[in-house]
């Protein structure tokens, strides 16, 4: 079905995201992981993601419950005989919708949409004529099962084409504007009552995350509808503090306090207000001089940090570090907003960090729903567990971050293409009426080589462009069709390449990667993880380690070519560091480590 798209989704962007289409992920360990996340959610039975839906609209329900926390409707009444009105139990029904559309939209699968179609379809069967459509035991209404349902239709709609979903997001907006509490409660640490939500049920579950999704349905349909329910979940206590600078976030929860920063950008690209597009950028800053650990992770027990070394004192008290697969999806969109709202390339370390260190160093899916939650990067040491319970929030964000890989590599603009992460894959795009492919080869992170290969329809003159990482240090090597290419190379901002592209002409870069430790707060200058460029390696024994922190390379070695294995240089100490992404389930890491002067 075609879709009229009244108002451009690129609305103020100076550069834009691909939105899933004309990229592929070539071979590596990240289009592994997307091929089998991919399979694991298409054989999640229908009947067992429906039986939920089915039994509260009392209608025929066969099939058998997920389980965990996404518990059907009966086996809930049976846990719960003291809720004699259950309104709200969490599933990631609405996440799972907007991951299989964007799957979608980068394989044209007819798996996909075949099982898209279905649930839609049969989901909407299950939806009360007030457009009450949710179950469980939330008194104050479900703020966050809205939103993530908002967000699945939004992206139905968007990339798999299916204009149903708009009839049923209608319908349950209407019932959100008519019966959703408006109370608002800003959360505050006082309120927090742990669990991961921010006031618990005293305050309402994560209400400030709503606009984003809204606006984009405002800027699919041209329907005012949206919009003005979106500026309903505006939280102006937090982005206004946001954009004059201040530091208003300590012990608030993390991975809804950046999620939020997505509706803030959205509000920005539907009104042009800058209030909003400052308070991203400011919370950008803030969040690197004082909430990332080196993975770029947040949030030790889903908390913000304070800045008197909270995060450093976190390492010895909580195995809860970073809720992994949640907060890369909030990164992930954050640094995109970031990126093409303002078209600066240093944006995109904090994505190659959660990359490499977040998301793509999760265990997987496993069987029955088995979901990997928190990474822990205690200085006691730690290993890579699943979850205790099966099909948790972060079994909704996985798919949705392994997916949005397709979406973060190239960005473009009318005459320039963005490469803003190494990772084998090709991008299509059109420039100058010319046909363009560029497909990139690359062994990074194991080494600093990229290889772009331009293939043109005919002769066309654009520009390529390429994020220098903060980590580079020494000379960039850029050469074109094999000859040096001498320019000034910024750290922090775009190379650029610009010449009448042929086809099959040739860059290849060469960025400097080296050894650095990261300390992890001013309070604990000596506790730093070790990383090679935007990889952090850890230890497979604790320390102290005996060396100069400042220069790791003098005393720490690699001991194998092809991989990032290093070694402690002397007769004492034996530890093997290799990258976090590569530990498995069970095998004990030290990703943080006291260096000792000695």
């Amino acid at each position: 079905m075609s879709i009229t798209q009244p108002f451009s989704m690129n609305l103020r962007e100076v550069i834009h995201p691909f939105n899933y289409s004309g990229v592929q992920l070539k071979e590596s360990q990240f289009k592994k992981q997307f091929d089998e996340m991919k399979e694991y959610y298409l054989n999640i039975k229908n009947e067992n993601i429906l039986k939920g839906f089915r039994e509260r609209a009392k209608i025929n329900a066969p099939g058998e419950d997920l389980g965990g926390w996404y518990t059907g409707y009966s086996t809930f009444l049976r846990v719960h005989p003291e809720i004699k009105k259950p309104s709200n139990v969490f599933n990631a029904f609405g996440q799972w919708l907007g991951a299989l559309a964007r799957m979608y939209k980068v394989t044209n699968d007819q798996r996909i949409i075949n099982k898209l179609e279905y649930l839609l379809d049969e989901w909407g069967k299950t939806i009360d004529p007030d457009g009450f459509f949710y179950y469980g035991n939330n008194p104050n209404g479900p703020h966050y099962e809205y939103d993530k349902t908002v967000g699945g239709l939004v992206d139905v709609y968007e990339y798999a084409g299916v204009g149903d979903a708009i009839k049923y997001l209608k319908k349950i907006t209407e019932w959100a504007k008519n019966d959703l509490n408006r109370r608002r409660v800003p959360p505050t640490p006082d309120n927090f009552t742990g669990g991961g939500y921010t006031g618990g049920f005293e305050s309402d579950n994560e209400w400030y995350t709503l606009s984003e999704n809204l606006y984009r349905a405002y800027l699919l349909t041209g329907d005012d509808f949206y919009k003005n329910f979106a500026e309903v979940w505006h939280y102006p206590t937090y982005w206004n503090d946001l954009a004059s600078k201040q530091h208003c976030i300590t012990a608030l929860h993390a991975y809804s306090h950046v999620n939020t920063l997505s509706s803030a950008a959205m509000a920005y690209k539907v009104t042009g207000d800058r209030i909003y597009l400052d308070a991203i950028m400011n919370a950008y800053e803030i969040f690197k001089d004082t909430q990332l650990f080196a993975t770029g992770g947040f949030g030790p027990w889903e908390r913000m940090a304070n800045q008197f070394g909270s995060l450093g004192n976190s390492l010895w008290l909580e195995e809860r570090s970073f809720e992994a697969p949640c907060g890369s999806w909030a990164t992930f969109k954050l640094t995109k907003y970031l990126l093409s709202l303002t078209g600066k390339a240093h944006y995109g370390d904090w994505t190659e960090k959660i990359l490499y260190n977040g998301i793509g160093a999760c265990l997987p899916m496993a069987e029955n729903g088995k979901t990997f939650y928190y990474a822990d990067y205690r200085i006691t040491g730690a290993s890579k567990k699943y979850y205790m319970d099966t099909w948790p929030c972060c079994s909704g964000t996985y798919p949705l971050a392994v997916t949005d890989y397709h979406n973060i590599i190239y960005f473009y603009d009318k005459n320039s293409l963005y490469v803003n992460l190494f990772i084998p894959s090709q991008v299509d795009w059109t420039v100058n009426q010319s046909s363009v492919r560029v497909i990139q080869d690359t062994d990074f992170p194991t080494d600093g080589n990229i290889h772009l290969k331009i293939q043109v329809s005919q002769p066309a003159e654009f520009t390529i462009k390429f994020r220098v990482p903060e980590w580079v240090q020494g000379n960039i090597s850029v050469k074109i069709n094999g000859k040096e290419k001498s320019d000034t190379w910024k750290v922090g901002e775009w190379g650029q390449v610009v010449k009448t592209w042929n086809n099959g002409d040739t860059i290849d870069i060469q960025l400097p990667m080296h050894l650095e430790f990261f300390p992890i707060d001013t309070r604990h200058p000596r506790v730093a993880a070790l990383c090679y460029g935007p990889v952090v390696l850890a230890a497979d024994q604790s320390g102290p380690l005996v060396g100069t922190i400042e220069n790791p390379s003098s005393w720490i070695q690699q001991i194998t070519k092809d991989e990032l294995v290093f070694q402690v240089k002397n007769k004492v100490q034996t530890s093997i560091f290799k990258p976090f992404y590569s530990y498995q389930e069970g095998e004990r890491y030290y990703l943080y480590n006291f260096i000792d002067k000695g």
